[in-house]
């Protein structure tokens, strides 16, 4: 059986916003929340709570009772949430819809040149974000409980050990960070996880690391972000028309959707005159044309996510009607998304839900700790 966990991580651009609150990430989630129901898929939110802890120290509080409301009328509605971790949020500053932040505070692997303060820091944050979830949904969810976690930018690294060992004593038990084969260096990440085991699940912890898996049972289970490497065949089916669409779209100067805000590590200056287009185009079809890499993240055509999903299901070794589940998250950006992509969301779920018929299910992160802790009683 294929469990497939849709997940998004809740989240405002960490650069900076352009348009209010609201619409940057309440409005685009509501809508997230609907398709999902009209399709029968529960969503697991990723919630950034340090955000919201933010918010409110600087006294900002429209904003965090706004999504506090929104994540306890998802729970309601039977879809889940969990922990997202932006470390950075705490000294960040407000400067007329820009955040201002030390990269260095970026991942809890850097947030202090002392090895002890990185360790008291990265576990008060991980025990306040849980604390403060549950305070907020058992009320609602008498069930509920904080158990899955999700690096804020993937960033396990550095001081994965130190990182797992924190998760482990705080009682979560799902880490679903990592993208097996990714690997991004920038200013403020440091993700590489080329070397990580491709059994499809396995076991985490201190001792092991995250490129050897701990013995069965022991750690945190991870559910990762599908991904996978297209051959040349499977390259020039799924990207040549994206790549041919969007290289087009930039020399016809056709207007893309107004930006929500910023990444933090801001964003290129764009020219709109020929010259400027005519190279932009070319930069963008050959940057897509020679990208063989693949992560389950919501785009606005689904043929890259059913590729990469099968590739997954391929470097995972899985055997149709094999004894041991597979689990595998797809993760969505809220924050970037239009109708385009909720649209790509529904055509890719019919297409998985037609091929794997009778063998995938879509199931919250809840509900896979309650399969995985049978799983772990019967081994």
């Amino acid at each position: 059986m294929i469990h497939l966990l849709y997940s998004a991580d809740y989240e405002l651009f960490l650069g900076g916003i352009s348009q209010p609150e609201e619409s940057v990430l309440i409005e685009p989630t509501r809508h997230l929340l609907e398709r999902c129901e009209q399709l029968g898929i529960p969503l697991t939110l990723f919630a950034d709570v340090a955000c919201l802890w933010r918010y409110r120290d600087l006294g900002l509080e429209r904003f965090p009772e706004l999504a506090e409301a929104q994540l306890v009328a998802a729970i309601r509605r039977g879809h889940d949430v969990q922990s997202h971790l932006h470390p950075h949020w705490e000294g960040t500053r407000f400067e007329n819809g820009r955040f201002l932040f030390d990269p260095a505070n970026y991942l809890c692997g850097t947030c202090a040149p002392d090895p002890k303060t990185r360790q008291l820091r990265t576990r008060a944050w991980l025990g306040r974000a849980a604390t403060h979830l549950e305070a907020l949904l058992t009320p609602h969810a008498p069930d509920y409980r904080c158990i899955a976690f999700r690096a804020g930018g993937y960033g396990l690294q550095p001081e994965a050990s130190m990182l797992l060992a924190a998760l482990q004593e705080l009682g979560y038990r799902i880490d679903s960070s990592i993208i097996p084969g990714f690997s991004l260096h920038t200013a403020v990440q440091q993700v590489d996880f080329t070397q990580v085991p491709r059994e499809g699940n396995y076991w985490l912890s201190p001792e092991f690391g995250l490129d050897n898996p701990a013995p069965w049972g022991q750690g945190l289970f991870e559910i990762p972000i599908g991904a996978c490497r297209f051959t040349t065949p499977e390259r020039l089916a799924v990207r040549l028309p994206e790549a041919l669409r969007q290289a087009w779209g930039i020399l016809l100067n056709q207007a893309t959707p107004t930006t929500r805000g910023t990444p933090c590590n801001g964003g290129a200056t764009v020219s709109t005159s020929a010259a400027g287009r005519l190279k932009r185009a070319w930069w963008r079809f050959n940057a897509l044309m020679n990208n063989n890499f693949q992560r389950l993240e919501l785009g606005t055509d689904p043929r890259p996510l059913v590729a990469a999903f099968q590739g997954h299901l391929r470097a995972s070794s899985y055997q149709k009607g094999q004894e041991r589940p597979l689990f595998v998250a797809l993760n969505i950006h809220p924050k970037g998304i239009d109708t385009r992509h909720l649209d790509a969301l529904e055509r890719f779920h019919a297409t998985l839900w037609r091929h794997h018929a009778g063998e995938i299910r879509a199931i919250t992160f809840q509900q896979a700790n309650r399969l995985i802790e049978t799983l772990r009683s019967d081994a």
